[in-house]
């Protein structure tokens, strides 16, 4: 599959996740008073952002037809 996410794009997808997945870790030690489907559902999200962010590939991107990567 071919890189679909610009790179700005990708490092604010990692930044996100990252804030997404130490808010999911505060909720799971008790630290943060959130539902726990909450503190799964925010640890599966920031791991899908810092992926495609990484990877650079979206995969609801590709489905939508969505190219916001500029040739490398």
């Amino acid at each position: 599959m071919k890189r679909n996410i610009g790179r700005i794009d990708a490092l604010v997808r990692i930044a996100a996740g990252v804030a997404i997945a130490v808010l999911a870790v505060l909720a799971a030690t008790g630290r943060l008073t959130v539902p726990v489907v909450s503190a799964v559902g925010l640890g599966v999200a920031g791991a899908v952002l810092i992926v495609e962010g990484a990877t650079r590939r979206c995969l609801l991107y590709r489905v939508l037809g969505i190219d916001r990567c500029p040739a490398d």
